[in-house]
């Protein structure tokens, strides 16, 4: 091959795009989460306003660059729940605000999808959103985040209703 074909055939790849590998997140970050949810979750089912605000970073993954370090997520929600019913809220729809390391905002991306509360073979209780980002970075790829409700006291569901958990979570971009 000549040395011009060869020069040719190394940009060729090289200006390629980026391709996530089948399965792995072409982001991942850990972080914390905090939920709301409104008038509070009690042992009978009835009508509550979720919200969840969540900070994450550092990033790593195989398309992220330093203008995505870091995130700020936060998203809503309305459905039918209590401390005993763990259906998906199919309502979600929320933001992720990306930001270098300098703090500064570097992108958005807006997503819709769900948000289930569901317990785990050890007795943990875990929220899971799962969204397609519709507008913005990352757009129609699959939003997930995992988080663990560490701070849930099911002697609240018997009187005050929990009205707050938080705990730490990772936010994922999935691969297309």
């Amino acid at each position: 091959m000549s040395v011009p074909a060869l020069v040719f055939a190394l940009l060729a790849v090289v200006s390629q795009p980026a391709q996530a590998q089948d399965g792995i997140p072409v982001a991942a970050c850990p972080g914390y989460v905090e939920q709301t949810i409104s008038p509070g979750l009690s042992v009978l089912p009835q009508t509550e306003t979720v919200s969840v605000n969540g900070q994450f970073g550092p990033c790593t993954g195989q398309l992220v660059d330093p203008d995505h370090a870091f995130a700020e997520y936060t998203s809503s929600a309305r459905g039918t729940l209590s401390c005993t019913l763990n259906v998906p809220i199919t309502n979600a729809s929320g933001t992720v605000r990306w930001q270098d390391d300098a703090g500064h905002t570097t992108g958005t991306s807006h997503f819709t999808g769900s948000i289930t509360l569901s317990q785990r073979p050890v007795g943990e209780t875990v929220g899971i959103v799962v969204a397609t980002i519709d507008a913005g970075d990352f757009q129609g790829r699959t939003l997930q985040i995992t988080s663990a409700r560490l701070t849930i006291d099911p002697v609240q569901c018997l009187t005050t209703g929990v009205q707050r958990v938080a705990g730490p979570g990772t936010l994922e971009i999935l691969p297309l």
